[in-house]
């Protein structure tokens, strides 16, 4: 008798041998529901069927438990109704097998349930293209475009196909592959997916929406019974000689030292006490000499600014081929030299020439700051989600229970910050919101400090009025025309003089501010106000069809965002970035907007925007209505406002029928009597 063949199933990349795996599969499928009669917890997993490759953390048994618990299903092997496979590196030989199904990351599973709602898969993609040839790349520009586009704002010429270099995120000792394609522009179709897995601010406000909704959750949940508060309790005794400072109300504010270094120190250790610096660039010059286009830009910065010596001062030095770059964070030793947030890495390295640059680990900053607001959770819900990195808590009654002064808690809770987190923290303690944050300014770094009550007057006195929130440029300047700079020069000064020049209740607002006095009380459950998203990069269309597309997409996104919220919305708001007439077509920074003129029109309909089409729709007209050229396009945003609560009653049927039943209730109360 011949050897039987082998019935190949190529739909999924796995082999079958008759009977035996099917048999096989169905077995297994079977112990999974009869171990998924666990209790179940919830069921954000509803319809969700995951296969586990590889090495993973946590493991795959934990993953299957996770499952179970909260309704979702395990599979040991890839079958057609297997809807995401979750790894966490692949090697070549299995990046073949793995057909369309999104491979993606577990920390999606652990963050869902976390947050207690399902995360859009797409943010935690391990490869943005499943093929032998193209994982997900980190792009690296060797060869700038060239380009026969005139300053015309009609006829524009096709810009020529650009040579990169990519460099593969797969670590791996072995060399690093290069290979060449084209540039991506706003005009590609998966452009959006890769912006925003890559996009450091999109991260950073990503985060810290999800944290302020996930205060909310712990509080709505929570049964009055915190874990580290009892521990660290049992450890002082059952004391009740309460001191003094902890009779009265203390805010303390949280803030992580250089969090985006220090979450990429812990895989470097070798760098700690080095000059290092968070950026997508790895060096301080590009292939390609820029000095026209940067020389009219940055004369147009300085002109629109009305303060040279501020444009001057970002862009100081900077020669065509100095990386525009910015610096996301950066370390202590880097700032002794100069180096700040925000600045060109091509400048950064001609003021710390020993400056080492590393990329950024996403995963690794979602990692720290789920163990850091767990870690306070632990203790209190009285917390303000700042961000990813900061947060406000008001730790009155972990004081008055455990009996520590306000220096004792300090330690204890940056000392177990650290244990757990890996990265250092820094926190301020005030009887307020105010003077929390303006006291871990002097604790930094990696420090701490409370701003007591008989020395906040004093201390106040020498901040910086542009370290007051809610004070900026415009506000800056009227106070500069006062002669005021400082706290101590606001607090001598006439109210009534400040109310003229600012207007009553700011003049009296920025008063108390300069006292230390804030009346503003932590905020627990944050509600959105709004939801938007925006890109200022890569925009560049070659014809309308391209920008129709795109706006398509980013109604798509936007519109989930919302759905994410569990919101809904009534207003929408079309923003333009658009090429100022003298700016140059080629930006200072590759792809980046250059000098713009911002334009914005807003729905006037009241109406329910019920679907990502209508989102569109809605954008497409007033698109039509502003009239700004696609070719000349640098920027484009959406954003939905006048959110509320699904089951809502529409606001003008709802006060007819409150008008009309009070009328009822009148009517009825006349009769009785």
């Amino acid at each position: 008798m011949g050897r039987r063949k082998k019935d190949f199933n190529t739909s999924d990349g796995f082999e079958e041998w008759g009977g035996y795996k099917k048999a096989k599969v169905s077995k297994l499928d079977e112990q999974f529901k009869d171990e998924s009669k666990i209790v179940k917890i919830s069921d954000i997993f509803q319809g969700v069927a995951i296969m586990v490759n590889g090495i993973t953390r946590p493991p795959a048994d934990e993953l299957k438990k996770l499952m179970a618990q909260h309704g979702g299903v395990y599979h040991m092997y890839q079958l057609s109704s297997t809807t995401h496979i979750i790894c966490s590196n692949l090697p070549t030989v299995k990046i073949r097998n793995m057909g369309t199904k999104p491979v993606v990351k577990p920390a999606w599973i652990t963050e869902s349930i976390s947050l207690g709602k399902i995360i859009d898969f797409r943010r935690y993609l391990l490869y943005t293209h499943q093929s032998i040839s193209q994982p997900r790349l980190d792009f690296k520009v060797i060869d700038k475009p060239s380009t026969s586009m005139n300053q015309s704002t009609t006829n524009i010429s096709p810009e020529k196909s650009t040579k990169i270099c990519v460099e593969s995120e797969v670590k791996s000792p072995k060399k690093i592959e290069v290979t060449s394609r084209s540039t991506k522009t706003a005009s590609d179709p998966n452009f959006l997916e890769e912006f925003y897995n890559n996009s450091r601010l999109h991260l950073i406000s990503t985060l810290g929406a999800e944290y302020k909704q996930l205060v909310c959750q712990i509080r709505d949940k929570h049964d009055g019974f915190f874990l580290g508060r009892k521990k660290l309790a049992a450890t002082r005794g059952n004391t009740t000689n309460m001191q003094q400072e902890n009779r009265e109300t203390v805010i303390m504010h949280i803030d992580m030292d250089c969090f985006f270094v220090s979450v990429g120190l812990k895989s470097r250790p070798d760098l700690i006490g080095k000059p290092v610096a968070i950026a997508h660039a790895r060096t301080a010059r590009t292939a390609n000499d820029n000095t026209e286009n940067r020389s009219l830009e940055f004369a147009m910065y300085e002109e629109r600014n009305g303060n040279i010596a501020a444009g001057a001062s970002r862009v100081a030095n900077l020669d065509g081929r100095a990386s525009m770059s910015e610096i996301a964070s950066c370390s202590y030793e880097a700032r002794k030299c100069g180096v700040k947030n925000g600045m060109f890495l091509g400048r950064a390295a001609q003021l710390c020439p020993d400056l080492i640059t590393l990329p950024y680990d996403f995963e690794g900053y979602k990692e720290v700051s789920n163990l850091l607001y767990q870690t306070i959770a632990s203790y209190t819900v009285d917390i303000e989600a700042v961000s990813c990195d900061e947060m406000y808590v008001d730790c009155t009654e972990i004081l008055r229970e455990t009996g520590l002064s306000v220096s004792e808690w300090a330690t204890h809770v940056r000392g177990e910050i650290t244990a757990i987190t890996g990265c250092p923290c820094s926190t301020g303690f005030g009887a307020n919101r105010l003077q929390a944050r303006l006291a871990t300014r002097k604790a930094k770094p990696n420090g701490q400090f409370h701003l007591k009550a008989d020395i906040v007057e004093d201390y106040m006195s020498d901040i910086p009025l542009s370290d007051l929130p809610g004070v900026g440029r415009a506000t800056l300047a009227k106070l500069a025309n006062l002669g005021l700079t400082t706290c101590g020069d606001v607090q001598i000064s006439s109210l009534k003089c400040l109310q003229s020049e600012l207007g009553a209740k700011v003049g009296e607002t920025l008063v108390d501010q300069a006292k230390g006095i804030d009346k503003k009380p932590l905020n627990y459950y944050q509600e959105r106000k709004s939801i938007s998203a925006e890109i200022n990069y890569g925009i560049r269309f070659k014809s309308l069809e391209e920008f129709w597309s795109f706006l398509q997409t980013l109604s798509h996104e936007v519109y989930n965002r919302l759905l994410d919220t569990g919101m809904r919305s009534r207003c929408l708001t079309l923003k333009l970035m658009v090429r100022a007439a003298t700016a140059p077509v080629e930006t200072a920074k590759f792809l980046g907007h250059g000098i713009c003129d911002n334009l914005s029109k807003t729905t006037s309909s009241n109406q329910i925007i019920g679907s990502a089409d209508v989102v569109f729709n809605e954008a497409k007209v007033l698109y039509e209505k502003l009239n700004a050229p696609f070719c000349d396009l640098r920027g484009v945003g959406i954003q939905l406002t006048k959110l509320e609560k699904p089951g809502n009653v529409d606001n003008a049927l709802g006060k007819f029928l409150v008008k009309k039943s009070e009328e009822a209730g009148r009517k009825i109360r006349g009769k009785v009597r």
